[in-house]
């Protein structure tokens, strides 16, 4: 298992979150998505080299900033 951030892995990957660089308030507001430490979450897709990243947190299907996915360590399989 190899620690990089939820930007570098390729779609339709699992993963686990390892860690969240980052502030009380870009924790928090992860949190209130579903995404926190020890979730598993699988990737979608990635739009263009900097665009936003879509996972998948349980039911929820959420877009996230290219800079937040470089803040989300995860754990690939």
């Amino acid at each position: 298992m190899k620690k990089i951030s939820l930007a570098q892995i390729k779609m339709n990957r699992k993963a686990k979150v390892i860690e969240i660089l980052g502030g009380h308030n870009l924790q928090n507001r992860l949190m209130n998505m579903g995404v926190h430490k020890g979730r598993e979450l699988l990737k979608l897709s990635h739009i263009g080299l900097r665009g936003p990243v879509v996972i998948k947190v349980g039911r929820s299907i959420l877009a996230l900033g290219h800079g937040v996915a470089t803040k989300i360590i995860i754990e690939a399989e």
